[in-house]
């Protein structure tokens, strides 16, 4: 695990003092070591986060003839299978650390090598014959991956703030990336909060030479079978689960467990606990307790397993104290209220343990969300004779969710139905939200339901759940929960990795057909099914908990003041974009309990934060 940067300027020179002024600011990704290769027109480095080959494992990384040199950040699941295969054909590696087969397998494949790779990863590759670097991204987007071009000039890092030490780089506002961003709550690829820096796409490709910029992706895989045959389908997926988490316990260090009382996160424990000797899990909850508080579920789990488990409980105070600066470690605007969990467990974490494996991927794959249930519903629903009509009576909108699932009932076609549910702005709200003059600056820009329909077309042939769980995979996973897990983790040194995300794995899942994810009310049915080989059934089917926070309540009283000055102070992002009299509206309402914009104003909140952290004038 690493953080990486580096600059390629065909036409002029890179910067030596520049790309180690990038690195510098990424040395909590890699606190172990760093590493460059420098030449007049190219400067790469990296910083280095030592799990396998603790003492060989440096970069940069070189084939033979030196002519191939790579960084990158990640895990090479498959490497030893690769690595037989090119000692097979003749080539001396020089480590046993994993990414040691990258500069050796670019030297037998060129470009494509990518598509041979298993693992989680952001990868830079110099060929000096031909003069080109390439950028590449794993196929989730596990871990990220920055780049912008000036004048010819291309420099890419693994944090935008990297990229930031390049006063040149402009700070402009990114007006499509906002307009996404309350769309769904977070900034879909390629944007991010600048219109001058772009984020390369899962499964990504970017080749820059004399010739210029050139953009690809190696894999768009679309499921085309649709199995329901659900014993053989349980028996194979559970066999696939323990394959791929025994897969992702590559280390020369201690390997954790970020667990909560989840299935989930409690069958990754289970299965860590057969193929090794010792495991660790660690879990926090909030003083509120309740059934926010999944500390006791966890420490459960961890006594069955014979796990070594730590826990930390926090207060309100904690939490409240902590936010402004989460929101700045994430660099993008997220909408979830939750990201601030994982940089408290990794915190945590970090004396003992730099990697952990945790559960997430398994709800957007197998159908785990309460909005999965809804659209199934929904599909039904629409079908009940005057149902769309029913949905339309006044009044009957009032609560926040039971809005969302009536605008189910009134969609049209099947990317209007996807939009209404993952709609956080409605289009109506961002009319009132907008000034004149951004309303007008994006009246040409690319509309959100146009990122969407770009996944979903691949898969227009299927149910629309099945092109939700297709969607989300490859959308909302990506762009929000993993972008928050790397940000938050590799912010405390440890590096998270995602075993239901196996590539194995998710090829099974996806030839899954959708009525066997959701059956009745249950969701992630075959999952929970599959995951009895490695639980107890009290286990499996417990009600669901979840990290959640009182973020209602405290936009109401304490965070307030900082709501108020993060967006209605002149010369914040917010208050040059946004109406100020419509978000006191919101603002107001609110605390009077008159309507509910949890969900909305903690989004602005975290926009403006986001651009504050930044320090991005308006």
């Amino acid at each position: 695990m690493c953080g990486i940067a580096g600059i390629y300027a065909p036409g002029g020179q890179a910067s030596e003092h520049l790309v180690r002024s990038m690195v510098e600011r990424l040395v909590h990704r890699g606190p172990d070591g760093e590493g460059y290769h420098l030449e007049h027109r190219l400067a790469l480095g990296m910083r280095r986060l030592a799990i396998v080959d603790l003492a060989g494992g440096s970069q940069p990384l070189y084939n033979e003839q030196r002519n191939v040199a790579v960084v990158f950040n990640g895990e090479i699941y498959n490497h030893r299978e690769l690595r037989a295969w090119l000692e097979g054909r003749g080539h001396s590696l020089s480590s046993q650390t994993d990414g040691a087969v990258l500069p050796h397998l670019f030297e037998e494949l060129g470009p494509a090598f990518v598509e041979r790779l298993n693992g989680i990863f952001a990868v830079a590759v110099w060929d000096a014959e031909r003069q080109t670097l390439h950028l590449a991204r794993d196929r989730f987007g596990v871990k990220p991956l920055y780049w912008t071009e000036q004048d010819g000039r291309l420099s890419f890092a693994s944090e935008i703030r990297a990229l930031l030490a390049d006063p040149a780089i402009p700070r402009e506002v990114d007006l499509e990336a906002v307009d996404h961003f309350l769309t769904f709550r977070f900034m879909p690829s390629p944007y991010t909060p600048l219109a001058g820096v772009h984020k390369l796409p899962p499964a990504g490709t970017l080749s820059h030479s004399s010739g210029g910029v050139e953009h690809g992706s190696y894999w768009a895989a679309a499921p085309t079978r649709r199995r329901s045959d659900r014993s053989t389908l349980a028996h194979e997926y559970a066999d696939a689960f323990e394959r791929g988490v025994v897969r992702q316990m590559m280390s020369d260090r201690p390997i954790g467990v970020m667990l909560s009382g989840g299935v989930d996160s409690a069958a990754i424990t289970a299965v860590l606990a057969k193929h090794s000797s010792q495991v660790r899990t660690f879990t926090i909850g909030f003083s509120t307790g309740g059934d926010t508080d999944e500390t006791s579920l966890a420490a459960e789990t961890a006594r069955l397993f014979g796990a070594e488990h730590e826990h930390l409980i926090l207060g309100p105070s904690d939490y409240l104290e902590a936010l402004p600066r989460s929101l700045e470690i994430l660099e993008e605007p997220v909408g979830s209220n939750s990201s601030l969990a994982v940089n408290f467990v990794a915190d945590l974490m970090r004396p003992t343990v730099p990697v952990a494996l945790c559960g997430q991927g398994a709800d957007e794959l197998m159908g785990g969300y309460w909005r999965h249930l809804g659209l199934k519903l929904s599909q039904l629903g629409r079908r009940v004779p005057g149902a769309r009509l029913a949905a339309q009576l006044p009044g009957l909108d009032r609560r926040v969710r039971l809005a969302r699932g009536l605008r189910t009932l009134r969609a049209g076609d099947d990317l209007d139905l996807l939009m209404t549910t993952y709609r956080l702005f409605r289009d109506e709200d961002k009319l009132r939200l907008y000034r004149a003059s951004t309303a007008e600056r994006l009246r040409d820009g690319n509309p959100p339901e146009a990122t969407v329909e770009r996944l979903r077309e691949r898969v227009s042939h299927l149910d629309p759940l099945a092109q939700m769980l297709y969607v989300d995979t490859r959308l909302w996973l990506p762009d929000e929960l993993l972008l928050i897990a790397d940000k938050m983790s590799m912010a405390a040194s440890v590096e998270l990795r995602v075993p239901f995300l196996d590539q194995d794995l998710v090829a099974l899942a996806e030839s899954v057909d959708s009525g066997q994810k959701i059956r009745g009310l249950t969701r992630k049915s075959l999952h929970k099914q599959a995951m009895l080989r490695w639980l107890p059934r009290e286990i499996v089917y417990r009600k669901e908990r979840g990290w959640n926070t009182p973020a209602g309540e405290w936009l109401r009283y304490e965070l307030r003041p900082l709501l108020e000055d993060v967006l209605l102070t002149d010369g914040e992002v917010c208050r040059e974009l946004f109406e100020e009299r419509e978000m006191r509206r919101l603002i107001e309402t609110h605390a009077a309990g008159a309507s509910d914009h949890t969900r909305l104003l903690y989004a602005l909140l975290s926009l403006g934060l986001c651009y504050r952290g930044l320090a991005v004038p308006a």
